[in-house]
C-alpha cells in the first residue's frame, strides 16, 4: 500500500469519484491529458477542491496540460489500494446479482467479485458471470480464501438483520447497503454505508418545480424519518 499521507474521508470519497470518471474516461477513443478543471466540471466540483485532493497522489501534472489520464488512474488506484482490484462479496438472490454485474461493472472501477452469496437457498449452485452462488453459510470460507473485508448488499429488507450478522461473523468489515432499510441494527464493529434510494429519489423530487396539488392528491410517507 502507497505510504503517502492519508487524505480525510471527504477527500477519499472525493478521489474514489476521480478514480471512477478517469476509468471511464479511459474507455474513450479519443483519450486525451486531464486537468483538475476538467474533472471539477465533470462532477460538479470547485476546482481548488480537486487540487488540494490531488496533492495526496504521488503524481505530478503539467503546468498548462494538466494530467497523463492512464498515469493518473494508476496513481489513485495505488493510493486508494485499488491496483490489484480490490475484493468483495455482493449479498442478494440470482436475479440481483445478475442486475449488479450490468450495472455495475465493477473491473472498470478497480474492484474484482470474488463470491456471491445469497439468503435464499434455492439459488445456491446457480452461476453469474462466472461465479457460483453460494448460501450464507459459506460466508466465513469465502471471507478466508480470498482475504476479502468488504461486501456489497442487497439482499431483501426482512433479511438484513441477518445478513449482517452472517457476515459480520465473517470477518466482514466494511458493507455498501443498497437495501432501503429505514432502522438498520448492523454490529457495532461493522462500518456500512447505506444508500438508500426511496430517499434519495424523494430529494430529487423535493429539488423539482413546485406543480399545484389536486384535492385527491396524497403526501408520500417520509422514508427517511
Amino acid at each position: 500500500m502507497n505510504e503517502s499521507p492519508r487524505a480525510s474521508e471527504a477527500s477519499m470519497l472525493r478521489l474514489s469519484r476521480y478514480h471512477c470518471f478517469l476509468g471511464q474516461m479511459l474507455e474513450s477513443p479519443s483519450l486525451r491529458p486531464v486537468t483538475s478543471r476538467a474533472i471539477a466540471e465533470e462532477l460538479g466540483l470547485s476546482e481548488e477542491t480537486v487540487r488540494h485532493d490531488l496533492r495526496y497522489v504521488p503524481i505530478e501534472g503539467r503546468p498548462g496540460s494538466g494530467y497523463d489520464a492512464a498515469a493518473l488512474y494508476e496513481a489513485l488506484q495505488e493510493y486508494l489500494d485499488l491496483s490489484a482490484g480490490h475484493p468483495f462479496l455482493a449479498v442478494g438472490n440470482a436475479d440481483i446479482l445478475r442486475g449488479l454485474t450490468v450495472t455495475f461493472p465493477a473491473a472498470g472501477f478497480g474492484m474484482r467479485p470474488v463470491g456471491y452469496l445469497s439468503d435464499r437457498l434455492e439459488d445456491a449452485g446457480i452461476e453469474v458471470s462466472g461465479i457460483t452462488i453460494s448460501p450464507m453459510a459459506d460466508a466465513a470460507g469465502l471471507v478466508e480464501q480470498f482475504d476479502v473485508s468488504l461486501a456489497l448488499v442487497a439482499c431483501a429488507p426482512e433479511a438484513v438483520d441477518t445478513v449482517l450478522e452472517s457476515l459480520a461473523a465473517a470477518g466482514i468489515t466494511g458493507v455498501l447497503m443498497l437495501t432501503p432499510v429505514l432502522s438498520p441494527h448492523h454490529p457495532t464493529d461493522m462500518n456500512v454505508t447505506y444508500f438508500r434510494m426511496p430517499c434519495a429519489l424523494k430529494s430529487l423530487a423535493a429539488q423539482e418545480p413546485p406543480t399545484p396539488e389536486s384535492p385527491t392528491q396524497a403526501s408520500a410517507p417520509s422514508c427517511c424519518g
